[in-house]
């Protein structure tokens, strides 16, 4: 017991040990959640480019109401919902659909109220997916309706 050097570098050389360990640990966590959140966000963006919803026919009244008429065209996955959006060249308004549109399948959004000021000439139809977290991911809207 006349040389404690020895345990001290013991010690000292567990205590490195252990805080390596951790700090693997911490790396590793991070490392993980962002592999993860690129995965997800990968999977939405596959499921979007199979998703072709496009607006057939539309038109609105001088008071605002729009009615807009829309099919998908092409397969792919169930989608949670629709995002219609009308614009006048300067501002535009959205209308949020849950729900399922199946594979050819037209729809007709009718009454659809918009303050837009002058009345909206152009109509975008875009699908949305639910993620793990239950948030919307938007997909790009398909080409846009003039009318």
């Amino acid at each position: 017991m006349i040389n404690k050097k020895g345990l001290s570098d013991v010690v000292t050389t567990l205590i490195i040990i252990l805080l390596s360990l951790v700090a693997i640990g911490i790396i590793w966590i991070v490392v993980n959640n962002v592999l993860e959140g690129g995965a997800e966000t990968t999977e939405i963006n596959a499921k979007c480019l199979q998703v072709d919803i496009k607006a057939n026919a539309a038109n609105c009244t001088v008071g605002g109401v729009c009615n807009v008429t829309y099919k998908r065209n092409a397969g792919g996955e169930d989608i949670d919902g629709i995002a219609v959006i009308l614009s006048n060249g300067v501002s535009s308004s959205q209308e949020k659909i849950a729900g399922n549109l199946k594979p050819l399948d037209t729809k007709t959004l009718t009454d659809f109220a918009t303050e837009l000021s002058p009345i909206p000439n152009t109509v975008e139809i875009a699908a949305y997916f639910i993620d793990k977290s239950g948030n919307e991911q938007m997909c790009a809207p398909g080409s846009a309706f003039e009318f």
